[in-house]
């Protein structure tokens, strides 16, 4: 009796979770968005805004495109929004929404495994092989008409930097930071003079969800002014390092 009781209870306990997974799902409360790849750095991101999005009902996950696609899809409705993209973006993306506060500040910056010999400014770079990440718009913006390499990932780029097939490569500190935290470490790559730009990032939405603007704007706004954006940055890099074993 007590062993087919227990098989009740579970069959129940199931059932039950399925029918609050389809209620929640049935409500609108689950958003898809797009995301550029999915490096250390994005995931760190991406940690972030779910825990945004449950502050207010909603679920999220999602769909990780490469170079513009991202952007791409979440403006023709295939996805529910942008994960994280610089401002001003909706003239040429007119279907997506601009969050008013942004939740990251990036600092673009040189990567390189060479002592000397390369200074931060348009002129020396004219002679040297730059990587770059594909559909990473500040990083196009910043070296154009330098004819760069494009990578179809982080990744990707710093193992062509690692072997010497280019001279330096652009990533932010966050994401190019983790990246040889993560996989190069002990090499003698490293950032190389100041920022050459910093950058806020914001989310999009699809237009269809306007009227979840105002309300991310303010539960942003306040995180940003009380503080826990930052804690739940530091959450947020304490789970990527603990799932890439670099927690001691």
């Amino acid at each position: 009796m007590k062993l087919l009781w227990i098989s009740v209870f579970s069959v129940c306990f199931y059932v039950k979770a399925l029918c609050v997974a389809e209620v929640a799902t049935a409500s609108g409360k689950e958003l898809v968005i797009s995301r550029l790849n999915s490096t250390d750095g994005d995931i760190v991101i991406s940690y972030v805004l779910e825990k945004i999005y449950s502050r207010i009902g909603y679920n999220v996950s999602f769909a990780d495109y490469p170079g513009r696609e991202s952007l791409e899809n979440a403006n023709a409705g295939i996805t529910d929004g942008e994960n994280m993209r610089r401002a001003g973006l909706e003239s040429e993306y007119p279907n997506l929404i601009q969050l008013a506060y942004p939740h990251v500040d990036l600092s673009f910056r040189i990567y390189t495994n060479r002592e000397k010999g390369f200074l931060t400014t348009v002129d020396s770079w004219k002679n040297k092989r730059i990587g770059i990440e594909e559909g990473v718009l500040i990083s196009e913006e910043v070296t154009k008409g330098l004819n760069p390499s494009l990578y179809s990932s982080v990744g990707d780029m710093f193992k062509q930097l690692d072997a010497g097939n280019v001279d330096v490569v652009i990533a932010t500190d966050l994401i190019g930071g983790l990246e040889v935290l993560k996989n190069f470490k002990g090499k003698n790559i490293r950032t190389h003079g100041p920022a050459l730009k910093v950058v806020s990032l914001f989310h999009y939405l699809h237009k269809r969800h306007a009227d979840l603007v105002p309300v991310l704007n303010k539960e942003i706004e306040l995180l940003r002014k009380n503080g826990e954006l930052d804690k739940l940055y530091l959450d947020a890099f304490k789970a990527v390092r603990e799932k890439t074993g670099e927690a001691q």
